[in-house]
Order: C-alpha cells, then structure tokens, then sequence
C-alpha cells in the first residue's frame, strides 16, 4: 500500500422512491450499494432495468427497497444502457425479506474488479453504544486499523470484515500496514452516534490512491 491521506467519503443517501424501484415493506430487503472501483463512473442496472446512473467512485447509495428474491446485477460504464459489455456482473443474487445487504463494487488484492454482497447485522443496541462494521475491499495486502490512536483490528486480509460495539462518541480512524502506526489510508474523523450501525469500507488502489466509504444504517435503542 502506498502513504497517501485521503478525505473521508459519506456520500448523499438516494431514496428507493428516486430509483424507481419500489417502497419498503416489512417483507422487502433493504439494500445499500458502494462504488468502490476508482477511476470509472458506472451505471448499475437491476434485472435488466438501470437502478442508478452516473454512479462516481466513492459514492453510497443506502435503503433501497427490494423484494425478498434473486435478482440479477450488472455494471456498465456511465451512459451505456443495460444492454452494453458489463465491466462487473453477478446473477440470482438472493436477497433475503427483512434483511439488510451492501453491494460493493470494488478491487481485489491484485487489482481485478469484483462485486460482492455483505449481510449487515441490523439489531437494535444498548444505549451509548454504535455498531462498527469495518470492510477491507481495497487492492491492498493485509492491514492494521486504528481508532484514536489504538489498534482495533490487526493483520485484517483483503476481504475480510470484522464487527465491533463501541461507544458513541467521535473517533480519529486510520488503516496502517500490520505492525505499523503511520497511516495509509485516512485519518479520517467519524462521528458514531447510539442507535446507528455503521460500515467502513476501505477501497481504491496504489496507483489510484485510496480512501474510505461508510454507510450508516439507524437500528434504534432497545
């Protein structure tokens, strides 16, 4: 991984009803969609129909509804139709009712695109305390993570997640090299707030540089 600080990245939230693709129900999932792939804007398409346009590296889409079933995803460049060459596509993806996922468009290890979709656990909490999901999808080899200068996670693989509850509260966060302090991708500052759930995703590549999206899930008090 190369030393680079790079900004933090929590893009506008678009609404089901803006997609075109249906209003949630207790039995739909709900779907969040990351653009982790650097360099390319893309279109995302749902079986066959496209669900967002002009998609930019970095951006998060949160709460989409769907119906529980399989459905079938494809990426194509920005301003290409459904029809065109898929630069990612994933068929009878199935998304379980009352269920949350994250879709992610991202890099491997050694740079070759993939898509992948996460299950996010979405249960109520205690109060005082925020659900940390954090996601290693970036073109990079394993990493340390720190928050407010200690070490949450050590020798985290390239796809790899981990899950944690910490306290609300606002927190300095940075990736590392394992057995190493000096950042490499952030620091960037996260607020976490009680009742939220939040996922951190590493993305981005060497030559591209690399940064983080989060998305942020409300899932009350109980």
């Amino acid at each position: 991984m190369r030393k680079r600080a790079l900004g933090f990245v929590v893009a506008a939230s678009i609404t089901a009803s803006l997609l075109g693709i249906g209003t949630a129900n207790a039995a739909d999932a709900s779907l969040n969609v990351v653009h982790g792939i650097p360099g390319v804007d893309v279109n995302v398409c749902v079986n066959g129909a496209e669900a967002i346009s002009e998609f930019n590296p970095g951006e998060v889409v949160t709460g989409v509804a769907l119906a529980g079933g399989a459905y079938d995803f494809k990426i194509v460049a920005a301003g290409a139709g459904c029809g065109a060459g898929a630069i990612l596509e994933a068929t009878g993806v199935v998304l379980e009712g009352g269920k949350d996922y994250t879709a992610i468009a991202h890099l491997m290890e050694d740079g070759t695109p993939a898509l992948d979709v996460f299950r996010n656990n979405v249960k109520p909490l205690d109060k005082g305390v925020a659900r940390l999901t954090v996601r290693h999808t970036a073109a990079a080899p394993a990493v340390d993570v720190w928050a407010n200068g200690s070490v949450l996670l050590t020798d985290v693989p390239h796809g790899a997640s981990a899950t944690l509850k910490v306290p609300t509260g606002v927190y300095a966060t940075w990736v590392s090299l394992p057995g190493d302090y000096q950042p490499v991708i952030g620091p960037a500052v996260l607020k976490l707030a009680k009742g939220m759930a939040y996922q951190v995703y590493a993305w981005g590549s060497g030559s591209a540089g690399y940064d983080f999206a989060v998305v942020a899930v409300e899932v009350g008090i109980r």
